[in-house]
């Protein structure tokens, strides 16, 4: 028998989950399941028990149920037959008292994934949406987006989507948030979710509601949104100016681009959103988290090419550590080209000049063809670091000279 399982420990399963003694003792039927899912993480195929576990969902023990619907979500499509005993038991348990059992079965009535099952999920989802605890419109919500998903050629009922548009202005963020990422996906063919004055102000009053990436998601819809004035512009940027100053980078660069795309007429708004937005660009470009650092020296990267004064002073911050990867390394190299002026090129190339002999090769060449770069402006300097790396007669930084 191989080491992870095989049919005799199928076999043995079988004969514990359809044990009456232990199916009367809760502790050892749910370590059953639990062994069943442990073995399904492994590789193991234990579709076999698919009429078992169908059985075990019958309970009231949350912990339970979250077990045996993992197990019936990963095998439905190999049972789609069988599929249609667990609607019913979903169906069920999506009028149960308890939120949490509601939710639990919504959510998994989408992920089962079967076309033929969309028609049983349709009515459990419409009544979610009015559902009294938020966590059950949450899913709700999220639902139709599968059910789109599932059946991208089948349109979505307009009465569905008036209510997705009605749920814009429900109380929990989550849920607003939410309807909007499904009307995005919903109405893909007709642009996404239409934006209008009242919807927008609606969402820019209700932003320090939202999460981290709740807020990010509402910027982002608010980019396809024009202010009828100049004095309903100034509204919006008063609303968004806290949120330039995010510590979140998400945020913060999300709201950056909304207020360059609105200000695209004033360049003189636009100079100073970026120089409030330096600060916090900074922070991230020297963030402990190596993604979060790459994403801003990106964003810095970018910004540069428009307003090429905005980090002059602050060179300095990207220098290269020793030990930070090549890919951050080369983003910095990039970076540095762009803050050479008269008054730091000196420091800058002898900077540059020491990356030359890195230890990755890749490294070693981007800062050869910044130091490149700058010759266009610094030609004396430059050539005679460049000649005087020629002597080191390293095939890789010869080639890039």
């Amino acid at each position: 028998m191989p080491y992870l399982g095989g049919e005799e420990t199928v076999r043995e399963l079988r004969r514990a989950l359809s044990n009456p003694h232990i199916q009367t003792d809760h502790l050892r039927y749910r370590n059953t399941i639990h062994r069943v899912i442990r073995l399904m993480s492994q590789g193991v195929d234990v579709s076999g028990l698919f009429s078992e576990m169908v059985k075990a969902c019958a309970t009231g023990d949350i912990v339970q149920k979250k077990l045996v619907y993992v197990f019936l979500c990963s095998y439905a499509s190999v049972n789609p037959e069988l599929s249609l005993l667990v609607i019913n038991t979903l169906r069920k348990d999506c009028s149960d008292p308890n939120p949490m059992v509601r939710s639990l079965a919504l959510r998994n009535m989408c992920n089962l994934r079967l076309p033929g099952l969309c028609e049983y999920v349709e009515q459990p989802l419409t009544a979610g949406l009015k559902d009294k605890a938020a966590c059950v419109r949450r899913v709700a919500v999220l639902g139709w987006a599968k059910i789109h998903a599932l059946l991208p050629n089948t349109e979505i009922d307009a009465a569905v989507v008036n209510e997705l548009y009605g749920l814009l202005r429900d109380p929990d963020p989550v849920v607003m948030v939410n309807c909007l990422r499904a009307l995005e996906e919903i109405l893909e063919e007709e642009g996404g979710v239409a934006i209008n004055k009242p919807i927008a102000h609606h969402l820019l009053n209700r932003l320090k509601e939202c999460d981290v990436w709740g807020q990010s998601e509402v910027l982002s819809v608010l980019q396809r949104y024009r202010p009828r004035s100049e004095d309903e512009l100034f509204d919006i940027l008063s609303l968004l100016d806290p949120a330039l100053l995010s510590h979140h980078v998400p945020i913060m660069a999300a709201t950056l681009r909304l207020f360059l795309s609105l200000c695209s007429m004033l360049p003189a708004v636009c100079v100073s959103a970026l120089e409030r937005a330096r600060g916090p660009l900074l922070a991230a470009a020297g963030s402990s988290s190596r993604e979060l650092r790459y994403a801003a020296l990106c964003h810095i990267q970018l910004l540069l090419r428009s307003e090429p004064g905005l980090m002059g002073e602050h060179y300095k911050r990207f220098y290269c550590g020793y030990a930070e990867p090549p890919y951050i390394k080369q983003s910095k190299i990039q970076v540095l080209v762009e803050l050479v002026n008269d008054d730091n090129v000196a420091v800058v190339l002898d900077e540059l000049k020491g990356y030359c002999t890195d230890v990755n090769t890749e490294t070693s060449q981007a800062a050869i063809n910044a130091i490149g770069s700058i010759g266009r402006s610094y030609d004396d300097r430059c050539l005679g670091i460049l000649t005087g790396l020629l002597e080191l007669k390293q095939e890789h930084i010869t080639s890039a000279i």
